[in-house]
Order: C-alpha cells, then structure tokens, then sequence
C-alpha cells in the first residue's frame, strides 16, 4: 500500500494565473459557466490565482495541496462566503455553515446517528421506500429518473432522519431547496446584501419561510410524543451538551435543514448521474443485473459486500459528477499554502471535479470505468485524488449513510427494472450547490 501522500516541494507546485476583467475580474466567466472556469484552471496549473471583484481566489487543482488546506492548516481558515453569510440565510448555524467550537460541539451531537450500527439500521427502511417507489412505475412510462430520485431520497431523509412521512411536502421541499441553492450562487458572484429590499431577498425569506413550517411542525409533532425512534431527530431531542443543557428548537431547526439539503439532494444527484451513466454502458449495466440478480432476493445491508460493482458504479458516477464539485475556505491570517502566502481575506477553492479528471490521477479520465474502484487500484491512488465527500475535519458526516443508500436503492431499482434513455441532446451538469443534470434525465422504463 503506498503511504499518505505528503505536500510536494513548493518548487514541484505550478502556481499560475488567470486574466480578468477591469474590476469585475472573472465574474462574467463565474456566471456564465462556472465549470469552464475550473477547467481553465486545471489547464493553468496547481495553484491558480484569479481575481473575482474586490477580492483575489487562488484555485486547487491537485491533491497534494488539499491536505493543506482541509487538514494541516484548516484552523487558519473559514468557510468561505457563499456558505458563511448567503447558506446561512437557509440554512442558520447547522453543521454545514457552523464554524469553530459550534461546529465540533454540532458534529459531536450528531457523531452517534452516524455510527455503523446505527446507519446499518436504516438499511430496510431504504429497500422498503424504494420498492414502494418502484412499484408505481409502469412498462414504458417515461421517466425523469432525476427527479424521481429526488422524491425518493427525500423520502428516505424524513423516515430514517426523522421518522416523519414527508412525501406529501416532497415537492414543496425540493422547490423551495433548490430556490435556495441558486439564491446561494447567485450571491457568489453577486454579493449583495441580505438586507437591501431586493425581491431576490424576497423571495429567499419566503421559500425559508415555507421550510421553517415543515420543519417546525415535524419538531413540534416529535416533542408532543416523546422517545427513541431509532432516527436521528430522536438522539437530537434526547442530547445533552457537555453543561446539560438541550438543544432549542431553532438548533434541531438548523440541523434538520441541514440534513434535509445535504442528505437527499446529493445522494439524488449521484444516483441520476448512475442512471445516465449506465444507460449509455451497456456491459456495465449489464454486470449491474448479473450481481443484483445472483442475490435472489430483495437487497439487505448483509448483502453489500456481495455488491461490490454496483458500489463501484457509483462512486465512478461520482468521480465524473462529483455531486459536491467545489470547496471553498477564506483565509483568516497570513498562511503560507505549497509556494505561496495566502491572504486574509483570500478564497481558496478546491476544484473536486477538476481534480477529478486529471488524466495524470486517472488516464482516460473522461471514461466510465468503474474497475477503477477496485480494492487494490483504491490501495495505490494518491490520498485525496479522490474526494467526493471532502476531506480533514470537515468531511461529510453522513458519507457512509449516503453509500449504504446508494448502493441498495440501485439494487433495489435494478432488481425491476431496466431503463433506457430517451432524450436526444446531452444532458449537461448545473453547478449549483450541487452538480445537477441541467433538466433531469429522461428515461423509459422497462420491466425486467
């Protein structure tokens, strides 16, 4: 096995920049298409500066310098402004925007919800949510496979997360996530105040206003019936701080949406990137059947060790789409990162879809192949040229419960049915928050 890869030689780290405008830099290339300007940075080099209105971003571009950045040297660095101030508008002071000692007191609070065990025991209620799913297809139905995996995992979120049947909300929740999320990236690259009577700021009060009912209600609804219901709501009402006290409702608030964004959108986008993905590889998707098929019966969580290519399907979707495409930090204090000091006030972005299709970490990197995920090529990849989830402190709490469902709803789905993709164009990604399939992914069902 080779070691943890270790930062290289600030002489082997090529820093470059990119041009920008007069005074609006590279925000004209930020809205108009944001992964182009990922790409260009891959193309420049491993550390890539440009500048973005009153403020310079650096870009990463290769994996040695993420453990800088997210590891070694993270205390020197906060979230940057588009989850700081503009998440915080949706999502309050949840795990994902909380910083410092909010944060590890957060992630404490919710480490025991993530436990093997406790995961493990969520595993049925996936299938069984699934297969009720499924079964309201019908042969040669047109599908947009896209959406109904978001209904899908929101369904999951709210029955294994909060033990709440949230399917009569599915879409008034995923409407109002995904105004939230462009809202989000909208004020990336236009960084206006919150305050300003602007009918975006509008707007956002509004779709936060319509998740605050549904969160609310579930809230109240499990504080008048009391007790351990095996999800996670059930350990946020009974935790207690390390002084006693409980969290009030605004905190399990912020931590729900937060579970809510980050625990059914993600997993949703990495399955419709699966799907595409197989429709257009069709031995790949054949070895999909022929592993699912040999179980014999509905998937358990016993079963995933004999599901080791459906596994692998889906984390090369998410090397290809990687569902959390970009990580962003804003530097607090002087810090010196590979070759250079960076700046308080700096952005430093990680480009995970860049570093993602470095032909150098994957040759042929613009292919499908899922044998790239097996045991021993894993064993001899360089640390975080893979990083789906993150990395350091940080990384994503919920990865293994995302896995886990992945994994068994496409056993669950391929059990039953086939689907062929029906659309002419290419399906490109939209980069907001996450990257989506820009206008789902259009599909026939067919019965196996």
């Amino acid at each position: 096995m080779v070691a943890a890869a270790q930062t290289p030689p600030s002489s082997s780290i090529k820093v470059a920049a990119l041009r920008g405008l007069p005074i609006l830099g590279k925000l004209l290339d930020f809205r108009r298409d944001r992964l182009a300007l990922h790409d260009a940075c891959v193309r420049a080099g491993d550390l890539v500066r440009f500048p973005m209105l009153t403020r310079h971003v650096w870009c990463i571009t290769t994996p040695e310098l993420v453990q800088e950045l997210l590891v070694e040297k993270e205390a020197s660095f906060k979230k940057a402004p588009g989850l700081a101030v503009y998440g915080k508008a949706l999502l309050g002071e949840g795990l994902l925007t909380a910083e410092g000692d909010r944060h590890r007191r957060e992630r404490k609070l919710l480490a025991p919800a993530f436990s093997p065990r406790r995961i493990a025991s969520y595993g049925a209620a996936m299938v069984s949510l699934t297969e009720r799913a499924a079964a309201g297809w019908r042969p040669g139905a047109a599908l947009d496979v896209a959406e109904e995996m978001m209904h899908l995992t929101l369904a999951i979120v709210g029955r294994t997360l909060f033990d709440a049947d949230i399917a009569g909300d599915a879409r008034v929740v995923g409407d109002a996530l995904t105004q939230g999320m462009e809202f989000m990236v909208d004020r990336l690259s236009l960084p206006l105040p919150m305050t300003w009577p602007l009918p975006s700021n509008e707007r956002m009060r509004q779709v936060v206003a319509q998740l605050d009912e549904v969160v609310f209600r579930i809230i109240a609804e499990r504080r008048a019936a009391p007790g351990d219901r095996g999800d996670v709501l059930s350990m946020l009402l009974d935790a207690r701080d390390d002084d006693g006290s409980s969290m009030t409702d605004q905190d399990m608030r912020d931590e729900i949406m937060t579970l809510m964004l980050a625990g059914h959108e993600t997993t949703a986008n990495a399955l419709a990137w699966t799907w595409y993905l197989l429709t257009q590889h069709p031995e790949a998707y054949g070895k999909v059947f022929a592993e699912v098929d040999a179980l014999g019966h509905a998937p358990t969580v016993a079963d995933l060790p004999r599901l080791p290519w459906c596994l692998q399907v889906i984390q090369e979707a998410m090397r290809l789409y990687p569902p959390a495409y970009a990580v962003a930090r804003q530097c607090e204090q002087p810090v010196q990162l590979g070759p250079i000091t960076v700046q308080p006030g700096e952005v430093v972005m990680i480009t995970i879809r860049g570093i993602h299709r470095r032909p150098d970490l994957w040759p042929d990197p613009l292919a499908f192949r899922p044998e790239r995920f097996t045991e021993d090529a894993i064993k001899v990849r360089p640390r975080h040229a893979y990083m789906p989830f993150g990395a350091g402190p940080r990384i994503c709490i919920g990865n293994h419960f995302a896995l886990m469902e992945a994994q068994l709803i496409l056993a669950t789905v391929a059990r039953r049915w086939r689907f062929r993709l029906i659309q002419h164009a290419d399906i490109v990604p939209e980069p907001l928050i996450t990257l989506r399939p820009k206008g789902g992914v259009h599909v026939e069902a067919i019965a196996r």
